[in-house]
């Protein structure tokens, strides 16, 4: 069973304890959560219902002050120190409570219940608080967007459960004050659970981060500079104003309507399971495809909507059948609308707006963002609750107000909400504008490729001590990075080593082709030792003061001669020549069998070179040995490269591996026609060569126009389809008779 469980939640086997201890804690507080807001609201309506608006004035009041502590000794201690004294705090008030009910004069538990129903708001959001600090210290980025989604279904299935379990409990448990138990004993037992997660895990990684926040600006009086975040807070002021004015309707109407305490707690536990079950379902089936087909904005407007048109038909039925019990059963119809606002109001408050609301903060700065979304989230959201408990104490004040004109002030609230809902947006949309625009510009945003980590390293190590390490690194760049190699050179020749020194004087040789011209000298005098040396002939001595360069048939000699120092020579002197049709000789060097004479051809072609020339290097991708120099020189060639590269794609019988070199070569030129020719072959039939046109396309900064995203999107979508029909094969496939070469034949 577990096994099912943590398929469906999509945890990896290494994170199932972690998960499962979360699951129980989530579960025993959910029970708790639901026990404790049924009796404090059963107790209160039944007996204090008059004083409901004072009650959640105190209730904002209290929130305050909790969630700024809270928000407070984040920053000042540990995150585990903190989560177990919320938690022992929550089991201490639960029992005291109890204890005092039972053992106080009866004179006193008014006052009492009065405290239990004030705390039902500041007891939920510091208890969600924890539950999610918790949660985001145990789990990285990474695991957090994988696991989000289902690790809470331990507190709602249990929340659900309890609410509906209730009413089957009256015979057992017929006073209402007797579920603190429930409550007490839930309450620590997740507290058990915390203190196994303390205990077994560390909670520290991730307070760094959070506790230098506070000196990034986001303290109160900053917060209230920015623009962006007045209008976040603003916008959950609406909300919170219109959340508890639904609240206040509903509680009054559900007193009158149930005066009996059991009627009115099994009502009330009933009601509560239900929301909680049609939250889940919208979470479930419905908010993802709101979000992603219809915005944020969407989103957002959907609630207010719902809300309107309830609160214009509890208007409508109040003025028709009235809004009080004594009018006899066509108080119904008000109750009903007043039931369905409520019902609807919280269901979407915390399955759709809750979450599309955390969205919003995406465009805040990262180094700030979750100190400035708990504050936000917390302690502007109580603040909210008490502007609300003000407000409708202020309306009452007013001799002819009654409860059906709430509902009429509901309205003017709610022309409110759906203004800021716009401004926010709007918003929204420029902060995430210029968010993009200083990515785009900053360097420091785009994060380093694999191949840029892996040069930066390679870099480093040529000034390292050991010179093993810095020869390996020195050869790996020589082939990779060619086109920089004359400041790796330079590097080297400041190493505090002189055996790096002299490795380094030696490639310098090579660079400016001494590493064989050296062995070719003009002597005037013949006792002059030229052992180990080829003296250069008369002849090739006037031809070259004649016209100045080395002669034809002196590089065809050279060229044709069956010693490779004589063909290496030849091409290293084609680099200095300054006869263009002496170039052509390099296509019988960029195919010579001896690897030094074609690898030194390979690098006078990418300066000296014609179409032939460059047909003839291409030809050498296809050779391995050859390949990581030919495709270095064909880059460093450039555009020049480009028309060649092209047609040897579309070359009739051209292997696949050749191939999506091209495509790599192409993409490293870059440039508008670069891109313009890897965008023609995006409708290449082999899966293989399209992948790698889109890879060449990102490289090269391919900013894709309206009529070419939806080809783009098609590729990537057929990529994803094909990739997930092969990993369902290999799940499916046995290794039985030739289930193993179909296995290896898939992970090809």
């Amino acid at each position: 069973m577990l096994k099912a469980l943590f398929l469906a939640l999509n945890v990896r086997p290494e994170e199932e304890k972690q998960v499962l201890l979360l699951l129980g804690k989530g579960f025993f507080m959910g029970i708790f959560l639901a026990t404790y807001q049924v009796s404090a609201e059963t107790l209160f309506l039944n007996r204090l219902e008059e004083y409901l608006k004072e009650a959640i004035m105190v209730s904002g009041f209290l929130g305050i002050i909790i969630t700024f502590l809270f928000a407070t000794l984040q920053s000042r201690i540990s995150f585990a120190r903190l989560a177990l004294g919320n938690v022992m705090g929550v089991f201490l008030f639960t029992a005291s409570i109890f204890a005092t009910f039972k053992l106080s004069d009866p004179s006193y538990q008014d006052y009492l219940v009065f405290l239990m129903f004030a705390m039902i708001g500041p007891i939920l959001a510091v208890s969600l608080l924890g539950f999610w600090g918790i949660f985001g210290r145990m789990f990285d980025l990474r695991q957090s967007k994988r696991i989000i989604g289902g690790i809470d279904i331990g507190q709602l299935s249990a929340a659900i459960v309890t609410s509906f379990t209730i009413p089957f409990l009256e015979s057992f448990i017929p006073n209402t004050s007797n579920y603190l138990i429930i409550s007490g004993i839930s309450i620590l037992i997740s507290l058990g659970f915390l203190v196994v997660i303390t205990l077994r895990y560390d909670l520290k990684k991730a307070e760094e981060s959070s506790s230098k926040s506070e000196h990034s600006g986001t303290g109160f009086i900053n917060l209230t500079k920015d623009k962006y975040v007045r209008l976040l807070s603003t916008f959950l002021i609406f909300s919170m104003v219109t959340f508890t004015f639904v609240q206040f309707s509903f509680q009054n109407v559900v007193a009158q309507q149930y005066p009996e305490e059991s009627e009115l707690r099994n009502f009330l536990a009933i009601f509560n399971g239900s929301i909680l079950i049609l939250g889940l379902l919208l979470q479930t089936f419905v908010n993802d495809r709101i979000i992603g087909e219809y915005g944020l904005k969407i989103s957002l407007f959907i609630l207010p909507v719902i809300l309107s048109l309830f609160t214009i038909g509890a208007i409508i039925a109040g003025s028709a059948f009235g809004f009080d019990v004594s009018v006899g059963n066509s108080f119904i119809w008000f109750f009903l609308f007043i039931a369905l606002s409520r019902l609807f109001n919280f269901s979407l408050r915390d399955s759709l707006e809750n979450p599309t609301f955390k969205l919003y903060f995406m465009p805040l700065d990262n180094r700030i963002r979750f100190d400035i979304q708990a504050k936000v989230e917390g302690v502007v959201n109580e603040t909210s609750r008490f502007i609300a408990g003000l407000a409708i104490i202020g309306l009452s004040l007013l001799s002819y107000f009654e409860l059906i004109h709430y509902s009429y002030a509901l309205v003017f609230i709610l022309i409110g909400y759906f203004v800021i809902i716009g401004k926010l947006y709007n918003e929204y949309r420029n902060r995430i504008k210029v968010k993009l625009e200083d990515q785009q510009m900053s360097g420091e945003e785009a994060p380093q490729t694999a191949s840029e980590k892996l040069l930066q390293r390679l870099q480093h190590t040529l000034k390292d001590e050991k010179t093993n390490k810095v020869i390996f690194s020195f050869k790996l760049l020589e082939k990779v990075e060619p086109q920089h190699l004359p400041s790796h050179i330079n590097t080297l020749m400041n190493h505090g080593s002189p055996d790096i020194r002299d490795f380094a004087q030696l490639k310098m040789n090579e660079l400016k082709g001494l590493s064989i011209s050296d062995r070719y000298v003009i002597s005037l005098d013949k006792s002059t030792d030229t052992s180990g040396r080829q003296v250069v002939s008369g002849t090739d001595i006037m031809d070259l003061f004649k016209s100045g360069d080395v002669s034809k048939n002196r590089l065809s000699t050279l060229c044709k001669s069956e010693n490779s120092e004589d063909r290496q020579y030849a091409a290293e002197l084609l680099n200095n020549s300054l006869d263009e049709e002496s170039v052509s000789y390099l296509i019988e060097l960029l195919h010579d069998i001896e690897p030094k004479v074609r690898n030194t051809a390979i690098k006078t072609a990418q300066k000296k070179n014609n179409s032939e020339v460059l047909n003839a290097l291409i030809e050498n991708l296809a050779n391995p040995t050859y390949s990581v120099q030919t495709a270095n020189a064909l880059v460093y060639t450039g555009e020049k490269a480009l028309p060649n590269l092209d047609t040897a794609f579309y070359k009739s019988g051209q292997s696949t591996a050749v191939m999506v070199k091209i495509i790599k070569i192409i993409g490293r030129i870059g440039g508008t026609k670069a891109l313009e020719m890897l965008w023609n072959k995006i409708d290449y039939p082999d899966k293989v060569i399209v992948s790698q046109v889109l890879l060449a396309l990102g490289m090269g900064g391919f900013k894709a126009n309206a009529t070419q995203i939806p080809r783009i999107k098609y590729a990537i979508e057929s990529d994803i389809e094909d990739i997930a029909w092969n990993i369902g094969a290999i799940n499916e496939i046995t290794y039985d008779y030739f289930g193993k070469e179909i296995h290896k034949a898939l992970e090809e």
